[in-house]
């Protein structure tokens, strides 16, 4: 089983608006609303391809209500901590011009020491309970430290289970001194980190083998969206370019790529074809509308046509 966290969930809010333009009046032809949250699109993803999961994050007030009544008919499992304040909203803008969709995130509710002690221990338990894996995915809401957050993380890798993060900013520099843990970044995430740009497939093999050995990190794996994506792993270093595709929506792609990241490795693939199965469940997502809901046909179809070579 997967444990998918989210520190910071939301009702996510898809519309989609054929010939968008901003500072214009424009009306939804599509509207979709869903439990939404980096997590969640990693446990579809989980789920997508035969795997379990389990979500786990903090809510809120009637908007956490809600999430949790979606998250339930879309049979999304949860181990939800809860808080006073309430969960936010996010908005999702699919144009259908070809562009990529664009995604606007409010600010995440404030967390009490007490409520992050709670959902630090539900983790915890879980993690050392029936997890293979715990991925953590997106930010985390205003209170808890950077210094907390890498407590926890180091703490549910000591449980035995598998961590990923999937971060960025202060969550992610926290995680430098946590080792033996996993690492999915996308190249700006990394650029940050790294402190040089990250543009091409080749800088990001550089930049994951130097990361890798400098944090003590089991895996980095950086994603490039249509170049591909890279991972140094312990079997090797792995570069992979997805095949073309018809794009609507990236929006869940890189949870998406992590989701089935840490499903085949917890089946027990190599690392090559766990990659493999990753890149295809990225592009894949990026042919549909709303995170983690590809078509298997997609997938398949992509999977047969993934390029992978490699380098060490």
């Amino acid at each position: 089983m997967i444990l998918c966290v989210t520190p910071n969930p939301a009702l996510d809010r898809t519309l989609v608006v054929p010939d968008f333009r901003l500072h214009g009046v424009s009306r939804a032809a599509q509207v979709l609303i869903s439990a939404g949250g980096k997590g969640l699109n990693v446990a579809r993803g989980v789920l997508r391809l035969g795997g379990r999961a389990r979500c786990a994050g903090l809510l809120g007030g009637h908007t956490g209500r809600h999430f949790t009544q979606l998250a339930e008919a879309e049979g999304l499992d949860g181990e939800w901590t809860w808080i006073e304040a309430e969960t936010r909203f996010a908005t999702i803008i699919v144009d259908g011009s070809g562009h990529d969709a664009s995604l606007v995130n409010e600010p995440g509710p404030p967390v009490s020491d007490e409520a992050w002690q709670r959902f630090t221990q539900s983790v915890i338990a879980r993690a050392a309970g029936d997890a293979n894996a715990v991925t953590f995915s997106g930010s985390v809401p205003s209170g808890p430290s950077p210094v907390a957050f890498a407590a926890l993380l180091d703490a549910c890798r000591a449980s035995g289970a598998e961590v990923w993060l999937d971060s960025s900013g202060e969550w992610l520099r926290a995680a430098v001194d946590v080792r033996s843990i996993n690492v999915k970044v996308n190249a700006d995430e990394i650029a940050a980190l790294a402190g040089r740009a990250v543009e091409s497939l080749d800088d990001a093999v550089h930049v994951a083998q130097a990361i890798r050995e400098r944090c003590g990190w089991q895996r980095c794996a950086i994603t490039l969206g249509r170049q591909g994506a890279v991972m140094a792993g312990v079997e090797g270093l792995w570069v992979t370019s997805p095949p073309a595709v018809r794009s609507v929506s990236s929006v869940g792609s890189g949870d998406v790529f992590l989701g089935a990241l840490a499903h085949r490795l917890a089946e027990g693939a190599t690392e090559a074809d766990a990659l493999r199965s990753a890149v295809a469940a990225g592009a894949a997502n990026a042919m549909s509308v709303g995170g983690g809901r590809f078509a298997l046909n997609d997938y398949r179809d992509i999977l047969m046509r993934v390029h992978l070579v490699c380098r060490a």
